[in-house]
């Protein structure tokens, strides 16, 4: 390593200090050793294997002890609760009032498990098939300026419908509490098609918080005092606004206002959450010259605003774009770290390491301003191509995941010392020799 190279190592291991202490301020001594260990290895071995994670800590105790000591501490479930509620608190902390808060279920797919605990049948997003495994909450906060998008992990839980009385709707409504009230209701929930639904918008509504939820076709609303189709409403609103995402791509979009119904009986008067279906149409030209056109519309709460209708049409239209952002933040955790590889058999376990795992995920995320510093000592690691710094506008965690990890794999969590170097490091003040 060069001198540079030398002096961001420093810097990195002094910014996971302060990292795991801000993080871990309630904790126990012991509990704030082992998140220090384990997010460290997690680092290092870019897995969630147990005995990988201990193999990359080097200690001089043997494998066996190092794992069954960590294992051990993933028990401890009452330490790891503050680490989620500590966590849940700093990323609100980053919200502001045009932050986007992108909440999407996930799963872990454990196909040919039969031992772990708590599994169920859940939907995989990749072939729309049921199998094994466990249903994920996963919450990511997207800031974004002129110059780049920030990317920060919020929350992440993993939910099995055989363990716990809870649902995995009430434990998305208890989480979107915590952060309304953790952020002093800043930022615009944006969610897809699957959170259309009545009560989502009703607690949504209730809560006084933006939105923008993309909705489902045989969605029924008010519009004009009449019940219709939202797919008819969408037809009746004038496109007025033209938006063009490149030379190929354009998108035509119009504002109406309509009332969503919240009683799931049909009464004569139900009650209603007033709010702003943006219909839009979206236009692509092929190479071949063939056009394809795609209908889409957003149903958008935004309280205490006065944007105009274009400027509600483009907020809407950018913010669902980035909600891509979190299937980015999904696919670098299974690839990069392993996610479905998990193999501890406890339930209780499965969910501190999945915890342990977001939060070494928020550290790494921390440094997406660093990517240019990064890319001028790691330029082997940051770059395709000598100088070419284009790659640094797209999703680059990839990239800042493997200079951490070279960094950190340097250096070791504790320096050893001899007994010689622990005498003259001891805080008391040594007597004269002559007495």
């Amino acid at each position: 390593m060069n001198i540079t190279q030398i002096n961001i190592t420093k810097s990195l291991q002094v910014k996971f200090s302060k990292f795991i202490n801000k993080h871990s301020c309630n904790l126990k001594k012991p509990s704030v050793k082992f998140i220090k260990e384990i997010t460290n290895g997690i680092i290092k071995s870019q897995s969630c294997i147990v005995r990988q994670i201990a193999q990359d800590l080097s200690e001089t105790i043997s494998l066996k002890k190092t794992q069954e000591r960590l294992t051990y501490q993933l028990d401890n479930e009452t330490e790891l609760e503050k680490i989620r509620e500590n966590m849940l608190l700093q990323s609100c902390r980053k919200l502001k009032k045009e932050s986007l808060i992108i909440i999407d279920p996930s799963d872990i797919i454990k196909p040919n498990a039969t031992k772990m605990e708590g599994l169920s049948r859940v939907r995989d997003g990749n072939d729309g098939i049921y199998k094994a495994g466990y249903d994920v909450i996963d919450i990511v906060g997207v800031n974004q300026t002129s110059s780049q998008t920030s990317i920060f992990p919020i929350h992440s839980d993993i939910h099995s419908n055989k363990i716990g009385l809870d649902t995995l709707k009430n434990k998305i409504f208890n989480r979107i509490l915590d952060i309304i009230i953790f952020s002093s209701n800043a930022g615009i929930f944006v969610m897809d098609r699957g959170f259309d639904d009545k009560k989502v918008i009703e607690e949504l509504y209730k809560l006084g918080a933006a939105f923008i939820i993309r909705m489902k076709i045989n969605r029924s609303v008010f519009y004009k005092g009449f019940l219709m189709n939202i797919k008819e409403v969408a037809n009746q609103t004038k496109k007025k606004y033209t938006f063009n995402i490149d030379s190929k791509t354009s998108i035509k979009a119009g504002v109406s206002e309509v009332g969503i119904p919240l009683s799931r009986h049909k009464v004569k008067n139900p009650a209603q959450a007033k709010s702003l279906l943006v219909s839009a149409i979206i236009t692509t030209k092929h190479k071949n010259g063939r056009v394809s056109k795609g209908a889409f519309m957003l149903l958008v709460s935004l309280p205490n605003s006065a944007y105009s209708d274009k400027e509600i049409c483009k907020l809407a239209l950018e913010s669902y774009r980035l909600r891509w952002k979190i299937e980015e933040v999904h696919r670098q955790v299974k690839t990069d770290f392993g996610w479905e590889k998990i193999q501890v058999l406890k339930f209780n376990r499965i969910r501190a390491l999945n915890t342990l795992l977001w939060l070494t995920l928020s550290f790494i995320y921390e440094f997406d301003d660093w990517k240019y510093k990064f890319a001028k000592a790691f330029s082997s690691l940051m770059l395709d191509k000598k100088n070419d710094l284009k790659i640094l506008e797209k999703f680059i965690y990839y990239r800042i995941t493997k200079v951490i990890k070279y960094c950190f794999s340097q250096t070791r969590l504790y320096r050893k010392k001899t007994m010689f170097q622990r005498r003259k490091c001891c805080d008391q003040i040594p007597l004269p020799f002559y007495l």
